[in-house]
């Protein structure tokens, strides 16, 4: 297709659109208008929401510049995965625990005329205990009415459900009514509760009962909490909270980041608890084993004098109290050991057990525990662009599983070392042991009592520099997130403003106006436009002609002849002789009655005649006559009735109308065999007479759709005129009409669509 063709098929395009939404343009805007009454109406009803929001920044460890494996940057280092925190927060296990400050339990409405508003600050009425006998109360208002002296208690429903109530007749609950008092135990079959009152008020208060954190959680919390990262390759994660109440939105938001902050602290404090525990337990026994032994070396030294112990006798002391220390010291790291089996078997993420390493001092493992956090740290940036099954996700994949194993291996191989070291330790021992046997007998036990003494003596304090250097890593311990933007709240609204929302509201009404035009149109079987005559036939179109609906009808192209109605007849005109030089006889009919068959008939030849042509009009619509009351001939002794029964001349039909270039043929007397009469003979010498006194000859004859007359007579035509209304005639039509054109014993034919009478025909 060229490019010429495609710009007029966008044309045609462009006007149809706009043609469908003229002539529907009422209804859009109805439409339009409705939407726009019914969304200003539920916004005067609709509570203000308002915004808080808090920005946190998640650490990161390349923030430190100490690049050294101590504790505290290994408390520190922890994988920075945004998404993941995201979900945390999302979470019911971290909203608990801020519903544990800011209270949803009950909420109030007080009425303000035709709209309620939410209250939160200096309540009239305090409810409390609250046991829900029906679950199904939750969320329901129910109405407090206050009375003279007490209140009452009702359901109230929204006018749909009252209307689904009615409409599939099934009953609402209600509580019965009765005046209940304050400080009242009430029981209901949905509920018990008590109502205390804190200050007087008029007004019925509202009251939702929410019950549980989790039902609080799912209906209110969930849909009002947003939490974003601000930007992708920024930590900081925006945590916004929309609520209908400002001061209970800003305490949403600050009892939500307080208890995220608190939950990671004390999980990085985990492993410091436990090495605590330990360390704890093993001080307790230590310390009874270091008195037991104090007390016999002093009970050793009253009852026995004993002289100071050999130079061989101090050797061996010092040898096997060394020997004895790095047993205990061994004994402790091996159960380390033990308990870092058991958490990795427990636990995917091995972040956590840096400090049990530092503890160690296995400062390989801690290297590994480096480069995995790195790598599952590229791993979740890959994530945020990539799927689990790209080959760079899936290569980094294989590296977190093989440094994993290797930290795996390096722990047991930990183990293993100080099972060797144990074995080597107490094979030493052994040897010392034989050497001690050799001394006299009370210098040995001196020297055992002695060497308790100190071994016992050097293990606690070592426990208690251990326990001391954990219990400052302990309170050093600081979150891996930080409050940047603490929680902060406009006094204004959020959301777009009441104008933009309605004209939000007036533009999808609009748009939704358009569409049920276009569907209208679609389902429409009558012919709207010109393009729908366009779309189903060849026939050419030589005029748009309005159609009036006057109630006396009448030539108007005589009383008005320079209007644009008459205009339209000119251009008809010109169409028709532009088409056919040298034409003489012009028939116009239509599909059924009312199309304006008889009206076009005679302002058409009125057209004719005030161009100075002479013209002729035969009405040979003999069942229903219409010219003769339209030029005004009120006496009628003969028409083309009489003609065709060979009862009259030519000479006696022909009446002369008030214009010296138009005549008329009338019908005269109705015939009782129309058809029989046009099949006549008589017809075409009618026609052939005719041609030689005049210019043009009008033929006015029967509807197409009603009789067969018309085909007959179309035949001694030189140009077929069907007329098509706007609005009325059907498109199944047309397809009659091009079964007409088909036949070859037709000359020529065309259309003239019949459009609104304010359009005036010029389109």
């Amino acid at each position: 297709m060229s490019q010429t063709q495609n710009n007029n098929v966008e044309s045609v395009n462009i006007v149809e659109i706009l043609t469908v939404i003229k002539h529907y343009r009422w209804s859009i805007l109805f439409i339009s208008m409705l939407f726009f009454l019914g969304t200003y109406i539920a916004l005067s009803f609709k509570q203000p929401i308002y915004n808080a929001y808090a920005i946190v920044k998640i650490k990161n460890p390349s923030e430190s510049n100490n690049k050294s494996l101590s504790l505290d940057n290994y408390m520190d280092f922890n994988t920075i995965n945004i998404k993941e925190e995201i979900a945390l927060l999302k979470t019911f296990y971290i909203n608990d625990k801020a519903l544990n400050t800011v209270n949803y339990t009950v909420q109030y409405y007080q009425h303000e005329g035709y709209k309620k508003k939410e209250i939160y600050t200096q309540l009239p009425i305090n409810i409390h205990p609250i046991q829900i006998l029906d679950p199904s109360i939750l969320g329901k208002n129910i109405t407090l009415i206050p009375q003279k002296n007490g209140f009452f208690l009702q359901l109230d429903y929204s006018p749909l459900k009252r209307f689904k109530s009615l409409l599939f007749g099934t009953p609402l609950p209600q509580i019965k009514k009765e005046l209940f008092h304050y400080k009242e135990h009430i029981i209901t079959p949905y509920f018990s509760l008590t109502v205390e009152k804190l200050s007087n008020f008029k007004y019925p208060i509202d009251i939702i009962i929410n019950e549980n954190h989790r039902y609080i959680y799912e209906k209110i919390i969930k849909k009002n909490l947003h939490i974003s990262q601000i930007e992708d390759d920024v930590p900081l994660i925006k945590i916004s909270y929309n609520d209908t109440i400002h001061k209970r939105a800003i305490a949403y938001i600050e009892a939500l980041t307080a208890s995220f902050i608190q939950e990671n602290v004390k999980n990085k404090s985990e492993q410091h608890n436990k090495i605590l525990q330990f360390i704890t337990n093993k001080l307790e026994s230590m310390k009874s084993k270091l008195d037991k032994s104090e007390k016999e070396l002093e009970a050793y030294r009253i009852n026995n004098k004993v002289i100071q112990p050999s130079e061989q006798s101090k050797m061996l002391i010092a040898e096997l109290s060394n020997i004895d220390i790095s047993l205990s010291e061994n004994q402790l790291k091996k159960s380390l050991v033990h308990n870092l089996k058991k958490f990795i078997q427990n636990n995917y993420n091995l972040d956590a057990i840096a400090p049990s390493l530092m503890e160690l001092n296995d400062k390989p493992t801690l290297e590994l525990i480096t480069e995995l956090q790195k790598s599952q740290l590229q791993r979740g940036e890959l994530l945020a662009e990539y799927t689990r099954k790209h080959p760079k996700v899936l290569s980094l994949e294989k590296k977190i599983q093989t440094v994993r194993r290797k930290i795996i291996s390096n722990i047991n191989n930990l183990e293993k070392h100080l099972e060797q070291q144990d074995r080597t330790l107490h094979k030493l021992k052994k040897s010392y042991e034989k050497k001690l046997k050799k001394l006299p007998t009370k210098e040995r036990e001196l020297i055992n009592i002695q060497r308790n003494y100190k071994v016992s003596s050097k293990i606690y304090d070592f426990l208690l520099e251990r326990q001391a250097e954990n219990e400052i890593a302990k309170v050093a311990t600081l979150s891996n997130y930080k409050v940047i933007d603490k929680a902060y709240g406009s006094t204004k609204p959020i959301g777009t403003s009441h104008r933009n929302i309605l004209l939000a509201a007036s533009i999808f009404g609009m748009v939704l106006g358009i569409i049920l035009a276009f569907l209208r149109n679609a389902l429409n079987t009558q012919i709207r436009y010109k393009t729908d005559i366009e779309k189903q036939t060849n026939i050419p179109i030589y005029g748009v002609i309005p159609f009036s609906k006057t109630q006396e009808p009448r030539v108007e192209v005589y009383e008005h002849p320079n209007t644009c109605f008459a205009e339209s007849y000119r251009i008809l005109r010109t169409n028709l002789q532009l088409e056919m030089d040298n034409f003489k006889t012009l028939l116009i009919s239509s599909t059924i009655q009312n199309e304006g068959k008889n009206i076009t008939a005679a302002n058409l030849s009125a057209i004719f005649d005030l161009a100075n042509y002479k013209t002729i009009v035969v009405d040979l619509d003999m069942r229903n006559p219409t010219l003769d009351r339209l030029f005004g001939i009120k006496s009628l002794s003969k028409g083309v009735s009489s003609y065709l029964k060979g009862e009259a001349s030519l000479s006696e039909i022909v009446y002369q109308v008030p214009h010296e270039q138009l005549s008329l043929i009338p019908v005269g007397a109705i015939p009782s065999n129309p058809s029989d009469l046009v099949l006549s003979a008589h017809l075409p010498k009618l026609l052939e007479e005719l041609k030689k006194h005049y210019e043009y000859i009008i033929i006015n004859s029967a509807p197409l759709g009603l009789v067969t007359d018309t085909k007959h007579i179309m035949q001694f035509s030189d140009i077929n005129l069907l007329l098509v209304r706007q609005g009325f005639t059907q498109k199944s039509y047309i397809n009659n009409f091009n079964k007409i054109a088909k036949q070859k014993k037709f000359k020529a034919m065309g259309i003239v669509f019949m459009g609104d009478a304010k359009s005036c025909g010029l389109i």
